[in-house]
């Protein structure tokens, strides 16, 4: 996969669609380091390797199991003095200590042969796996989308801040030529406040955006792990605006209803619960087990005064069945309780259901009418520079004043963030509606980097 993502560049770059120095940090790049980075991302991969485990764990209660077990003692006997009268004299005798040794080894195999809740935790062990590898290709869907809104949140406040700086060195112009215009008596004393109110304004708006930025620029940050350099920036000659392929909204709801990574691990979640229930149930049925054994055993054992070494092996081999009959009311209680799990998955299914159609269609919309919004917006921002010109010459002929201007640059102002904002909603809205049906991969994202140029030096 990587080195198909890296011929695909390297074909880019020939193209010259894209144009980036290694060592840039774009959205490609980024998106690249938060894969290795990215603690979210990372914790849905250490999930799924928990849910992996718990496939050959449950295999394993329907294969043999094999045990042995043993002790070997060392036992230590000493005997109490006995008296004994003979020839009217009293004799005393000391038994010897005894030492000896006794064993007891057995090897034993068991086979289930009926363990209906053995066999269901396996299966549903499969739809827990299933359901962990679609959160994980959801999750994987997931850094993308918020490595590029994280990404474009950037460079729209910048756009933003750019913005509002220069309305602010407009203001500053116009306020200097406003007090020099009232110095020689062709102005006013309003021209001047207005001019320093707007001033003050694009000042404290200054501040503000720059506050943003730096959060903005933290949020992206703390996906990679690093400090960032300069962002590369749309280039707007090289955005390329497309209805969404294909043009109708129900084909994208019903395909992500079918494909969306997170419904696919809602579902799988459904059918763990569902086979939670029948687990719960087998707690009334019984288990058969085949049963093999050898033992090997050797003790002293005594037979009044005498004590004999018994020594055996034997083999037993044969059936275990245990038949639950009461359980106090446990079993049908967790019956009961898996019921309730599996109404609770079966509404988080339609919940999540819902709510993907519902973003798909904001998605959608974002895409399908975002092209429409940004090339109104740019041709609002002509507008609105012809429009701030001509006031500008209106007011050297003497019929504007400095108000028409001001409001002129705010209008110019406001058109220029509307199109900042078009363009970053645009393709961030692309971005999320593949998500939405699990097409969000390296060849969108590096399809949308070459959208990107380098910020100039």
């Amino acid at each position: 996969m990587k080195t198909h993502v890296s011929l695909l560049t390297a074909v880019l770059v020939g193209a010259g669609i894209v144009s980036l120095p290694a060592q840039a940090d774009n959205l490609l790049s980024l998106y690249h380091e938060a894969v290795q980075a990215d603690t979210t991302y990372l914790g849905a991969q250490a999930d799924t390797r928990v849910a992996r485990e718990m496939k050959p764990q449950a295999l394993a209660r329907l294969l043999p199991n094999v045990s042995f077990s043993g002790n070997n003692f060392r036992q230590t006997i000493n005997r109490p003095s006995q008296t004994y009268e003979i020839g009217g004299q009293s004799i005393t005798y000391n038994p010897p200590t005894e030492k000896y040794n006794t064993y007891t080894y057995a090897l034993g195999v068991t086979q289930p042969l009926f363990r209906a809740d053995a066999y269901v935790a396996w299966k549903q062990s499969q739809e827990v796996v299933k359901g962990a590898e679609a959160d994980l290709l959801w999750a994987g869907q997931q850094i993308g989308t918020r490595v590029s809104e994280a990404y474009f949140k950037v460079l729209l406040t910048e756009a933003n801040l750019e913005v509002t700086k220069a309305q602010r060195d407009a203001y500053l112009t116009q306020l200097d030529y406003a007090q020099k215009a009232f110095q020689t008596g062709a102005g006013t004393r309003t021209d001047i406040d207005e001019a320093r109110s707007q001033l003050d304004l694009a000042a404290a708006q200054t501040i503000e955006l720059q506050y943003q930025l730096n959060y903005a620029r933290d949020e992206l940050k703390v996906l990679v792990d690093r400090p960032l350099t300069p962002l590369a920036r749309l280039n707007p000659d090289r955005i390329q605006l497309v209805s969404p392929d294909p043009d109708r909204l129900e084909d994208w709801v019903q395909k992500a209803e079918e494909v969306n990574p997170r419904l696919n691990a809602l579902r799988a979640s459904v059918e763990a619960a569902n086979l939670q229930v029948k687990k719960a149930l087998s707690g009334h049925l019984p288990t058969v087990d085949l049963v093999a054994q050898h033992v090997n055993n050797q003790e002293l054992t005594f037979v009044q005064s005498d004590q004999y070494n018994d020594k055996y092996r034997g083999n037993l081999y044969g059936l275990r069945v245990d038949v639950p009959i009461f359980s106090g009311g446990a079993t049908s209680s967790q019956v009961r309780q898996a019921g309730a799990q599996l109404d609770k998955a079966r509404l988080q299914l339609e919940e999540g259901r819902r709510a993907i159609g519902l973003m798909v269609r904001k998605e959608f919309e974002g895409v399908a009418q975002g092209l429409h919004w940004v090339h109104a917006y740019e041709q609002a921002v002509k507008s609105a520079e012809q429009a701030l010109a001509s006031t500008r010459k209106g007011f050297m002929g003497g019929t504007r004043t400095t108000i028409d201007i001001i409001i002129a640059e705010q209008n110019l102002a406001n058109a220029k963030r509307d199109l900042n904002r078009g363009r970053c909603d645009y393709v961030t809205s692309r971005l999320r509606l593949l998500a939405m049906v699990g097409e969000l991969n390296e060849a969108e994202i590096t399809r949308i980097n070459g959208w990107l140029e380098e910020v100039p030096k």
